[in-house]
């Protein structure tokens, strides 16, 4: 699946927290007189033949994401919102207890979150294949991810109504018995209701608010994480299978993969909200059809049909009541099922020049919406929601290969290397963003 950074991009239950795949070529054959490794194609080793190849992705900083309808949006879009009712219910008993002193209802709120977002990501995948005939070879990805969230998070309190009470747990009921005031509340000097701090919202984020400083939690938070910066890196998702090339001619080589994708990455934290998940934690089988066209001489036109069938999981989640509201207590270990995901790729190789050779890609990849159900009543049909994904993918670059100059015995080494720019233009419930990519493969 050839979606790296199709994950969770912020939002705490909106699914994006989805799987990344690329069965990438290996190949050599000692007939022809020049290699495509970038692309996914027909071609097999041949028997008794090792590939090792090491892919770099190099990303731009990424602070973007498709919506729901495509639209271009930043990624921390959903924390961006005023802090009333809607985001901390408890408001509203507020609202409805200080009514005498002319507060309506909606119209208490702590002030406005300011919440940006930037990834970055290194990612590098080393991949070994093997033939095991001159049909058949073996093949295993282990990719290895260096993530970092750039976070920066603040509280305006320009326009907020509500602030600490002094009264609180001092003065008789009801002053003294809400946590919160209006700002406008009428008091003696020097009392006065003091605007809450970011500090104090990432209080209620997390554990809960000490708004009188006794030690004990006065209001009850949601147990999230500080939302600050982060960064982890290890290894993500293991795949590993095999490909058959049941068909050769001087037009066309014909093949079929099969593989599986192992759940070693790193999962998404559901009380994280600001971190990155390394896989999607399920175990998903892959199935590969190639078309490779090869009757015109130095040119390579090849397409590959991919799928990827997820199998069913069980996972722990938060589940909100709307999707672009992550923040909830609700927690509860569902049952998933990933929707499972297709993508056409098609690309170009023409060798413009005895050894070197330029490229051009394009993928189209879907994912379906992914299946959430549990024992405890909350809306999983919001945990669900924006789990479905569409990208449309470009890749342009330029590669080497040392085959034909090995072929005529001018270069001890048979080696392929890659300079590309991939650029996702398109899609919808998944990341914005771009990378350099480069990529060495050694034949032995």
């Amino acid at each position: 699946m050839a979606m790296e950074d199709l994950q969770r991009t912020g939002q705490g239950v909106s699914a994006f927290a989805k799987t990344a795949m690329v069965i990438v070529c290996l190949s050599l054959f000692p007939l022809i007189t020049w290699c495509q490794c970038y692309a996914d194609n027909a071609e097999v080793l041949p028997k008794g033949r090792s590939a090792v190849y090491i892919e770099g992705k190099l990303y731009f900083p990424v602070d973007e994401r498709f919506g729901p309808d495509g639209d271009e949006e930043k990624i921390a879009e959903d924390f961006n919102t005023t802090l009333n009712s809607s985001v901390f219910p408890d408001l509203s008993l507020l609202e409805a207890a200080f009514a005498p002193f002319g507060v309506t209802p909606g119209s208490a709120n702590i002030g406005k979150s300011v919440v940006s977002y930037e990834y970055d990501f290194n990612i590098i995948e080393f991949n070994y294949s093997y033939g095991i005939t001159d049909r058949l070879s073996a093949g295993i990805k282990i990719p290895y991810w260096d993530v970092k969230n750039n976070v920066n998070a603040s509280l305006d309190t320009t326009n907020a109504t509500f602030g600490k009470n002094p009264l609180f747990g001092v003065a008789a009921p009801p002053l003294g018995a809400a946590p919160l005031a209006p700002l406008t509340l009428p008091l003696p000097p020097p009392l006065t209701v003091q605007k809450l701090t970011t500090q104090d919202v990432q209080n209620l984020i997390g554990k809960g608010l000490d708004v009188n400083g006794d030690g004990s939690i006065d209001i009850q938070g949601y147990g999230f994480d500080p939302i600050k910066s982060w960064s982890r890196s290890g290894i993500s998702d293991i795949e590993a299978g095999l490909r058959y090339q049941y068909y050769k001619s001087n037009n066309w080589r014909l093949a079929v993969t099969g593989a599986m994708r192992f759940p070693t990455g790193r999962e998404d934290d559901p009380d994280s909200l600001v971190d990155y998940p390394f896989g999607t934690g399920a175990w998903a089988a892959l199935f590969r059809v190639h078309q490779d066209y090869v009757g015109t001489k130095n040119l390579l036109l090849s397409a590959t049909l991919k799928y990827d069938l997820y199998l069913p999981d069980h996972k722990v989640m938060r589940i909100p009541d709307d999707v672009n509201r992550p923040l909830t207590s609700n927690k509860e270990e569902v049952d998933r099922d990933i929707g499972d995901f297709f993508e056409l790729e098609v690309s170009g190789t023409y060798e413009f020049y005895q050894g070197f050779s330029f490229f051009l890609l394009y993928k189209f990849g879907h994912k379906w919406r992914d299946d959430i159900s549990g024992s405890m009543g909350y809306a999983y049909n919001v945990a669900e929601a924006e789990t479905n994904a569409k990208e449309h993918v470009y890749i342009v670059g330029f590669q080497y290969s040392t085959l034909p100059l090995y072929l005529e015995k001018k270069f001890p080494i048979p080696l392929t290397a890659f300079i590309g720019y991939r650029d996702r233009f398109a899609g919808e419930n998944l990341l914005k963003s771009d990378y350099l990519n480069i990529g060495l493969t050694v034949y032995f």
